[in-house]
């Protein structure tokens, strides 16, 4: 994304909407197809208010710099001593300074979120990718174990027991086979039966190998199971619907009656303007330009306030 390119919050959060309402549609490392993008950017086009139309590049950067954002404050979130709230991010009080300016010193992206939550993170986190542990680590001992169990099936070392015998009915069968035979009589069926092919015992140490692979598996699957993060929960449309509603009722006050059931009546077709209108409940300025504005009532709007 380049430095011209202006985002304001309306389109933040309109792309990041669209997004989860779209997650059917992302790949298994939690991106999106072009297409997708493309769609983005037609949806959010209504909302610019600075610079030129967002392109499809635009907003494949803009929800890389998403993805960022996730990762540094999950880093935060896990940083012991330090208590993450969604209002006021890492909490950092006077006497936690110097540690939150040595942490800062190297990770530089952090430093938005010392006393300043992120608004889109349990929305972002519903679209990033579960992390398998068990499956995808380096297990050296697994391989190991693996490899020397491969090379001591694939060939096992001949005992003195086995092979004289082995050796010796392979040479019987053979004479039996090119011997003529002498005689017009009959030849009896040999009484005995044929010996069963001996099963070749795995030795102690392949014993103890596999014992150690299954050992390391098993604490795998369990790492996997305590390092995976919660299911994030979204809110239904009709939850956001009402949630607008009822903050519209309580703040747009300056509105007359049939002003704010033009309002509502936005928010009942449009879950968009739903999720815009509940991000700008902290920004009273802009959110009464947006509501004229979706109203269509004349700038300024100084007096209706």
């Amino acid at each position: 994304m380049s430095s011209s390119t202006h985002w304001n919050s309306m389109e933040e959060t309109a792309l990041i909407n669209f997004l989860v309402e779209h997650r059917a549609e992302a790949g298994d490392n939690g991106n999106f197809k072009k297409s997708v993008f493309e769609r983005a950017a037609t949806h959010i086009a209504p909302l610019l208010t600075k610079g030129p139309p967002k392109q499809c590049r635009s907003l494949q950067n803009k929800w890389a710099a998403f993805r960022k954002t996730y990762r540094t404050v999950c880093a935060i979130r896990e940083v012991s001593g330090w208590t993450w709230s969604d209002t006021t991010g890492a909490s950092i009080s006077s006497e936690m300074s110097s540690t939150w300016d040595d942490y800062v010193a190297k990770h530089p992206d952090a430093k938005p979120f010392r006393n300043k939550a992120w608004v889109h993170f349990d929305k972002v986190a519903s679209l990033m990718p579960s992390h398998s542990v068990s499956a995808n680590v380096f297990h050296p001992l697994a391989t190991q174990a693996t490899q020397d169990l491969e090379d001591n099936t694939a060939a096992p070392a001949p005992t003195q027991q086995d092979t004289p015998e082995d050796d010796s009915s392979s040479d019987n069968e053979e004479d039996a086979l090119a011997a003529p035979v002498s005689t017009g009589k009959r030849t009896r069926e040999p009484t005995t039966p044929a010996p069963a092919a001996k099963r070749v015992r795995a030795s102690a140490g392949v014993s103890a190998l596999q014992e150690v692979a299954a050992s390391v598996a098993r604490f795998g699957d369990v790492l996997a199971a305590a390092l995976a993060p919660p299911p994030v929960l979204v809110n239904p449309t009709p939850r956001h619907r009402l949630d607008a509603i009822a903050a519209a009722r309580k703040h747009e006050t300056w509105l007359h009656r049939f002003q704010l059931l033009a309002l509502i009546d936005i928010f009942r077709t449009d879950v968009t303007a739903c999720d815009v209108y509940l991000s700008l409940l902290d920004d009273d300025e802009l959110r009464v330009e947006w509501v004229a504005s979706q109203i269509n009532l004349p700038n300024p709007i100084s007096s209706f306030v």
